[in-house]
């Protein structure tokens, strides 16, 4: 599916789940939101005492229903000995909700970049579903905001990609790795996710969108068309959006609270959360993941090249060193090499890897046995790589998100 011209373009890639916390409100209005939720409690039978209360009101009016917008009547702070503690405040909501899902019913394409815009749009759908007015976004707090960018691949490379990668490791975290899908990297600062896009989208989007699509076109079906016809329109549409996330590989980096608190030195409000930020924070996680270099320098990844890419830059003896060294991460990864050499001998020789231009994710002494290899030899997921998403598909109805096609009447 070609896309449009650059004059036409739009970013694609950008914002997804943001968490924001509201200033302190009236509770009249609060209160409002609470009674269109659901109250979950546990009650101390013999005393009545209530012990614990949440409210979650999950609003059935937007694109996606998972909107959450939380009813809050106490806040959190942080006694002397430095542990948070709850104590009881003036109320005020919690909001979280994927953007691009809540406006367009989909991420595969069409997402917000600008933080306050992205969050004054889901002020107004909140206001407009709940029928409350609430403070402009601007000055409320941000928990939680992810950044994420997709590069389109083939199917197979995709694939590929995800098994040249078995080896990635990150320094202090647990690595969760699930086939040839997805790479998960929780911590407590930010948290990396590497995913095809194609079989998430099958697994947690395709058929909530196809019913609602379905339902649009039922309430919108013409007189003489046949039983079957909401169906067929939505499946088909869906079917669309579904070969398009086929051939996309994501990069999300979700930035924690901790990290936000201490990079602003204090909790930041939306207006000082800007894209030049998270493109930075992106930037660096994904660098510490795959060790190729922020900016996409021209990266070697097969035998051959990086033999000559480092008898170029070393003595022939460090030359060799390195090069065997380089074997061994691409064929039995970082954990095994820490084994086999000093600290100080492993750490070293990485680094001049990096340095270099040097890669051992996704070489030729992994995909060996795989013919017909199809994918790139220079990619990686960094916003400089020419296969980085950046303009919207040509518009036709199964992918125009401006032409509310996809919306369902609140």
């Amino acid at each position: 599916m070609s896309e449009t011209a650059a004059s036409e373009a739009q970013q694609l890639m950008g914002l997804d789940t943001v968490r924001i916390k509201s200033p302190y409100m009236a509770r009249n209005i609060v209160d409002k939101v609470k009674a269109q939720g659901q109250s979950y409690c546990q009650v101390l039978n013999e005393t009545g005492e209530l012990l614990w209360e949440v409210t979650r009101t999950n609003l059935k009016g937007s694109y996606d229903s998972r909107i959450m917008v939380k009813p809050m009547y106490e806040d959190c702070q942080k006694s002397k000995s430095g542990k948070p503690e709850w104590h009881p405040s003036p109320p005020y909501l919690i909001v979280e909700c994927s953007v691009p899902k809540a406006m367009h019913g989909q991420n595969v394409y069409g997402v917000v970049e600008d933080m306050q815009t992205a969050c004054e749009n889901v002020r107004a759908l909140l206001q407009q579903l709940m029928g409350i007015e609430l403070p402009h976004t601007g000055n409320w707090t941000v928990q939680r905001v992810d950044w994420a960018e997709s590069f389109q691949l083939p199917y197979q490379a995709v694939q590929e990609f995800f098994e040249g990668i078995y080896h990635v490791a990150f320094p202090r975290r647990k690595m969760q790795k699930y086939g040839n899908e997805s790479i998960f990297v929780p911590g407590t600062t930010t948290t990396i996710k590497l995913y095809h896009k194609g079989p998430e989208f099958q697994k947690n989007d395709r058929k909530r969108l196809a019913w609602v699509l379905r339902n649009y076109f039922q309430e919108n079906k013409p007189r003489d068309a046949a039983p079957d016809w909401a169906q067929r329109q939505a499946y088909r549409k869906v079917a669309a959006i579904q070969r398009l996330a086929n051939n996309r590989l994501r990069a999300e980096v979700e930035v924690h609270a901790e990290k936000l608190d201490y990079d602003f030195g204090h909790k930041p409000k939306v207006r000082e959360v800007t894209t030049d930020y998270l493109q930075a924070v992106f930037d660096k996680e994904i660098a510490r993941l795959l060790r190729e270099g922020r900016d996409g320098v021209k990266v070697v990844r097969s035998s051959l090249a990086v033999r000559d890419r480092l008898e170029a830059r070393f003595s022939p003896e460090l030359a060799g060193l390195l090069h065997g060294f380089w074997l061994g991460l691409a064929t039995h990864g970082e954990d095994d090499m820490k084994t086999r050499s000093t600290r100080a001998t492993f750490y070293r020789r990485r680094k001049q890897l990096v340095d270099a231009g040097v890669s051992w994710l996704a070489t030729d002494m992994q995909l060996i046995e795989r013919q017909g290899q199809m994918l790139p030899a220079d990619f990686s997921p960094v916003r400089a790589n020419a296969r980085r998403c950046t303009s919207l598909v040509r518009e036709r109805p199964a992918f125009d998100y401006r032409s509310g096609l996809l919306q369902l009447a609140a």
